[in-house]
């Protein structure tokens, strides 16, 4: 059984990425309504990365004995992530994402001291790497899809998070790229 302090801690952090996640996609799907992004697929990714942390979050408050071996790494994984995304979105949804991440390592911390602490320990970071290399992959991916209107221009530039900076401007449904 779990202790109540973890019980509550993990579904106070649930509740947060929860609300965030869903203002996140309707504030989203609110901005595309009025205007084009060149870059549809990010905020569509961050969303679906918040829905499986909250998912990830919520497993861990399964009572079942199988879960018990797993909890600790997936507390790692959901904390971890949690508090990387909450500090490269700091100007918009990162706040309430970093508070719910401290509480999921403060959770993770009470799971972790129990018999097998340093292998669920040693478990839990390798979740957290795992995570934190998840979310910076797929903002990398989804950062790379630039999608042009059929009509119009537009443009931008930026770095990708595992490569070079790069330029790109669209004319009419065709994109040209340029990268350094």
């Amino acid at each position: 059984m779990e202790r109540r302090a973890v019980v509550i801690l993990s579904l106070v952090a649930f509740a947060i990425v929860l609300t965030a996640d869903v203002l996140y996609v309707t504030l989203i799907n609110a901005q595309n309504a009025s205007s084009s992004d060149d870059m549809p697929y990010v905020p569509r990714f961050v969303a679906s990365y918040l829905a499986v942390i909250a998912a990830l979050i919520a497993l861990t408050l399964l009572p079942r004995p199988e879960i018990v071996s797993i909890r600790a790494p997936l507390r790692a994984a959901s904390g971890a992530g949690l508090l990387g995304l909450g500090l490269l979105a700091a100007m918009s949804i990162g706040l309430p994402l970093v508070v719910a991440g401290i509480l999921v390592v403060i959770a993770f911390r009470l799971t972790a001291r129990t018999p097998r602490s340093r292998l669920r320990a040693l478990a839990g970071l390798l979740a957290a790497v795992l995570s934190l290399g998840v979310l910076l992959v797929g903002l990398d991916m989804a950062g790379r899809v630039i999608v042009c209107p059929a009509v119009g221009q537009s443009g931008g530039g930026g770095t990708h998070l595992l490569g070079g900076t790069y330029r790109y401007e669209c004319n009419n449904g065709e994109l040209h790229m340029t990268s350094g």
